[in-house]
């Protein structure tokens, strides 16, 4: 009995024994796990704030990406005394306790501060695991937390829509725009200017929203329409018209900076860029919702990859410029400039902010850290260019055959070249042999099967040192030889001119790069000092505390097409109804481009450093109109969300709108800018748009829409700025075509680095960075640019022979014309006097001239009967017109 008890005893105890050692065990694990956490938080804090500095560079020679280099130290000696913070110089400087405070340039949080303190009293044990630590830093990668005082900055709050303000003057609002601006008028003790005559608001309403001049049938019909609405008929019309798509498409492609080249020093041609300029224009023709329209330029073809218009609007992401050389390349580099020009275009162009300020630090103004900036990139990780073209074995197969026949057509002329150009070749490539130093001359001169690896590398060297220069053959021509050579590459150029047209492509972007590439935040930018490692992750002042973009990231998989549904994620962050930026953003383009200067000043920054916007009420109540409509919207008015054709009938069959533009002195006492628009501002035609009034009214204007660039003539001293490291005798092809040469200027190549002194003068945008609203400048060039270019010259005398033409020759019924044409009313009888005088004498002056045999202007298309001096008067009248502020401005 006594065994068996002692067995149950010795059982018992055992038993007891096992469970507390499983306790301990328990116990003891879980203390580990507290303790791993502890360190992974500290160590992920540590990745995200320091190893920028002090980590492969490390800066005071401090590495602080492993306990051994904590320990070890830098200049000022160890880092790390583990168990004791306050003895630490780690915990010192990120304390403030030692000078100089770190980091330099932004304090770590005091929670941050903490973790790193608890961690040291605890051992400072390194994690065991390293994923969860780089996962974790990414969350400290931020800096400091957004407080509650900058997420309540205007433009971060979302768009609130406010009641319409009583006014006293009711009667005078016709939209609900009037109300908001008339309020702050009466405000001030203003009242609004009275309404503009038919004339000035036909011209002015037809520039806006087509960007050319009425014409005479047109003024006539809107003069003699006596109806209630005929205004509104006019505006109706003209959003219908495709001539509007090429308008609006002009200020789009401004601020997405598109171009047809690279840029930079080689500037090369991007082929078929084009397409996704017609894509604009008929996208806007269309009246597609804008939301729609920027979802398909962010990631068209992650909604629809068999689409070929899907892939053609994705080139948004590459519509800037491109630094592309030949050479050694640091891919790296090449690749973050890629990244760089994308987030210029989503930052500026769609949410109106300088996102680009914080890819070297924090930003200096508004919210957005560092880190903040390379989440957005992350959302283009895995994309970069791809040239999207739709299978079609048909159309490739033609396409061969014509090349094919192409080719056919060059070789005799080619053939003629080399047999000029093949004895000199040989001579100087004889002669650059003999210059050769020995070594190079031996690995030359050995069979190339016996060559040495080494002996390869100097034949190879030595190969490309006897190559003949396109310079070195010309200067060794005879100049016999020279001229027929010229000729033969003259005959060759223009056979080019009608090489065959390539099979559709789209230059465009998709998500190529597979796997999903890691995002770095990058020390002051720089592709090669890598920090934390971030993931997608919207503007932090724009999200909810914590926010995480995960859930909106869903990869794209139809068929064979498989993309991260990075971009789509963000397109359609971007395009919710309440987006703080989006739809504040658009809409003040739309009253920019309007009322010549946006709600807030700066249509590229709403940011601290932006300008204040005006009537802020009105822009909130602008963008929540904009996408739930209520005015003019019919029955269905969600069908009328986010378009913008319903938007311009808003602001232009306004009263603000149609003010008179005359400036009153009690009232400009009172608010000098008109910021409060008490008047119509007058603007001056915008560069693209003088040229296009140009041509229309000399009755030159080729009205045909879309397809390939094209290159009109060019000044000599312009074409020699070209850079090329070939043989410069064809480096700006002229369209065969002369009636090409006249199309509006939306359909001319834009070359980054070439473009046309009267758009130069005028302020068009150098393409390079995206232009949210053009400047205004006044200086000399611009007059001698219209009184002297021969553009102007040539427009002139086809103004002349139109006004010839129409008025049958009669003085004063031409002298009409000339005003209807130009200024969009009748002359003045003081004018028709002037114009009469101006005539005589011009005659007479001219006529001297000719008898002494100087040259003067001369009209082909007159017929020989008619007076050589009275012509050429009348090619410097309407040159004198072209020139007349009235032309120039609208009022």
């Amino acid at each position: 009995m006594r065994g068996k008890r002692w067995s149950k005893l010795a059982s018992l105890s055992a038993g007891l024994l096992l469970i507390s050692f499983g306790y301990l065990d328990r116990v003891r694990s879980q203390a580990q796990s507290a303790e791993q956490q502890t360190a992974q938080k500290a160590v992920a804090i540590l990745q995200a704030r320091c190893v920028q500095c002090h980590g492969a560079d490390k800066s005071g020679g401090l590495d602080l990406r492993t306990r051994d280099g904590l320990l070890k130290g830098g200049a000022r000696g160890s880092a790390l005394k583990p168990g004791a913070s306050d003895a630490s110089l780690l915990y010192r400087v990120i304390s403030g306790q030692e000078k100089p405070r770190m980091p330099l340039g932004g304090e770590l949080a005091a929670e941050e501060i903490t973790a790193l303190k608890t961690w040291i009293e605890q051992g400072a044990v390194w994690p065991e695991n390293e994923q969860a630590v780089t996962a974790l830093a990414a969350s400290y990668a931020g800096g400091k937390p957004i407080t509650d005082e900058q997420r309540n900055y205007w433009a971060f709050r979302k768009p609130v829509r406010s009641a319409l303000p009583e006014v006293k003057n009711k009667a005078w609002v016709r939209t609900p725009v009037d109300a908001f601006v008339l309020a702050k008028l009466e405000a001030r003790g203003l009242t609004p200017s009275p309404r503009a005559d038919k004339r000035t608001l036909l011209r002015r309403v037809t520039f806006d929203l087509t960007g050319l001049p009425p014409t005479a049938a047109e003024l006539s019909a809107f003069l003699a329409d006596q109806s209630p609405d005929a205004y509104e008929k006019v505006v109706q019309r003209l959003l219908a018209s495709p001539r509007y798509g090429e308008r609006w498409a002009q200020h789009w492609l401004d601020v997405v900076r598109f171009g047809e080249t690279n840029g930079f020093e080689l500037d090369q041609d991007r082929e078929q860029a084009w397409r996704y300029r017609d894509y604009v224009v008929q996208s806007l023709n269309q009246d597609k919702p804008y939301d729609r329209f920027l979802l398909e330029q962010i990631a068209g073809d992650e909604l629809a990859p068999d689409d070929f218009e899907m892939r053609v609007a994705t080139g948004f992401l590459r519509a800037g410029p491109q630094h592309v050389v030949a050479g050694n390349q640091d891919e790296a580099l090449n690749r973050q400039e890629w990244l760089t020009e994308v987030m210029f275009g989503v930052g500026n162009g769609v949410l109106g902010l300088t996102v680009g300020c914080a890819r070297c630090h924090d930003h200096k103004f508004d919210p957005i850290p560092q880190a903040d900036y390379y989440r957005l990139q992350s959302f283009f990780a895995a994309a970069d260019n791809y040239d999207f073209k739709p299978p079609n074995k048909d159309a490739q197969a033609a396409y061969d055959e014509a090349v094919k026949a192409h080719k056919a057509k060059l070789k005799p002329i080619l053939d003629q070249i080399e047999i000029i150009e093949k004895p000199y070749k040989e001579r100087l490539k004889a002669e650059k042999r003999a210059k050769l130093e020995p070594v190079f001359a031996q690995a030359l001169a050995k069979p190339e099967k016996e060559r040495t690896e080494d002996e390869k590398r100097v034949a190879k060297d030595a190969q490309r040192m006897l190559n003949v220069s396109w310079d070195e053959l010309l200067a060794a021509l005879n100049p016999a030889d020279k001229e027929k050579r010229a000729a033969l590459r003259q005959q060759m150029h223009k056979l080019d001119l009608y090489a065959p047209e390539p099979p559709p492509k789209a230059l465009a972007v998709a998500d190529v790069i597979s796997p999903v590439p890691a995002m770095h935040v990058l020390k002051g930018g720089d592709v090669h000092r890598q920090g934390a490692v971030v993931t997608p992750r919207f503007l932090s002042v724009l999200s909810p505390k914590d926010a995480s973009s995960v859930m909106w990231i869903k990869p794209v998989q139809q068929g064979e097409f498989k993309s991260s549904g990075r971009r789509l994620a963000l397109a359609r962050w971007l395009t919710e109804t309440d987006h703080p930026l989006t739809t504040r953003v658009m809409a003040n383009r739309l009253w920019h481009y309007h009322f010549g200067r946006g709600i807030v000043g700066t249509p590229n920054d709403f940011g601290r450093n932006g300008e204040q916007p005006t009537h802020p009420e009105l822009l909130d109540w602008l963008a929540t109109e904009f996408t739930q409509p209520t005015w003019n919207a019919g029955q269905n008015s969600s069908s009328q969300a986010w378009r913008l054709k319903r938007m311009h009938a808003l602001l232009v069959l306004s009263n603000t709108y149609q003010q008179d533009s005359l400036v009153t002195d009690a009232k400009a006492k009172l608010d000098p800018d008109n910021k409060l628009l008490w008047r119509m501002n007058r603007q001056r035609l915008d560069a693209e748009t003088l040229r296009d009034a140009i041509l229309a009214v000399a009755g030159n204007l080729t009205e045909q829409a879309g397809g390939p660039p094209v290159r009109v003539p060019l000044e000599p001293e312009v074409y020699d700025t070209i850079f090329t490291e070939q043989e410069p005798d064809n480096l700006w092809p002229v369209h065969p075509d002369p009636r090409q040469h006249t199309r509006r200027t939306l359909y001319l190549v834009r070359k980054r680095n070439v473009r046309l002194p009267l758009l130069v003068a005028f302020d068009a945008p150098d393409l390079m960075s995206s232009c949210g609203a053009r400047s205004v400048s006044v200086h000399a060039l611009q007059a001698l640019t219209l009184m002297n270019s021969d553009f102007m010259l040539q427009q002139s005398k086809t103004f002349a022979a139109r006004l010839w033409r129409e008025g049958n020759g009669q003085q004063r019924a031409m002298i009409t014309r000339l005003y209807e044409l130009a200024l969009g009313r009748a002359p003045r009888v003081a004018e028709v006097q002037l114009t009469q005088q101006f005539l005589r004498s011009q005659t007479a002056l001219l006529a001297e001239r000719q008898a002494r045999g100087e040259t003067i202007a001369r009209v082909p298309e007159l017929p020989p009967m008619a007076d050589a001096a009275t012509v050429a008067a009348w090619v410097d009248l309407c040159l004198a017109t072209l020139n007349l502020n009235e032309f120039l401005f609208l009022r």
